[in-house]
């Protein structure tokens, strides 16, 4: 019922948000900022669940999931690492959280969408919506007691990052072919 080009998209998906539950996990475990391990645990959940919605939309589409070996995190770690400050922490969360939404919201646009794919798209839309949110109440209070300076240059720092990551993935097939088709 879907092509192999959005077979492997969605298999994409499918590791990243995989992805996104490990690397959460691992912050929310290793944190040592205790206001942050339970978001980051909810957002851990959150994360294994939209794996979990992306698998069980490709098998009702009659599919089995593709074996992906790189995520978008996996190219982000390679250009900045593993973040170890909680402004980095929350820094990385909202860029990826935003390219995240924006993607999604791309893709549900996208002419021809099969109606499974465009109401888990809806679904990961309004929780992603969320994790910005969480995110971004958590920046405000690192603000009122840093200031800005600290956090525009990091943000812009990874929002530079990740336009090069997401450059560099929108260029790689399939991606380039399915998302420049027009029907």
């Amino acid at each position: 019922m879907i092509s192999s080009d959005e077979l492997y998209i969605l298999s994409y998906y499918r590791a990243c948000e995989l992805a996104g539950a490990i690397l959460f996990g691992r912050l929310a475990l290793q944190t040592d900022f205790d206001a942050l391990r339970v978001p980051l645990t909810q957002h851990t959940l959150e994360e294994a669940a939209h794996a979990w919605l992306w698998t069980k939309t490709i098998r009702d589409l009659g599919a089995t999931p593709l074996k992906v070996t790189d995520q978008y995190q996996t190219e982000y770690g390679k250009e900045y690492g593993m973040p170890q400050s909680i402004l980095e922490i929350l820094c990385l969360t909202q860029v990826f959280e935003k390219r995240t939404l924006d993607h999604f919201a791309k893709h549900l646009v996208r002419p021809n969408t099969h109606p499974l794919v465009k109401a888990a798209l809806e679904k990961m839309i309004q929780d992603e919506s969320g994790h910005i949110s969480w995110v971004r109440s958590e920046l405000d209070s690192y603000e009122k007691q840093h200031g800005k300076r600290d956090i525009n240059e990091l943000m812009k720092k990874m929002e530079e990052i990740d336009a090069r990551v997401y450059l560099r993935l929108s260029e790689r097939s399939p991606f380039k072919e399915f998302f420049n088709k027009t029907s």
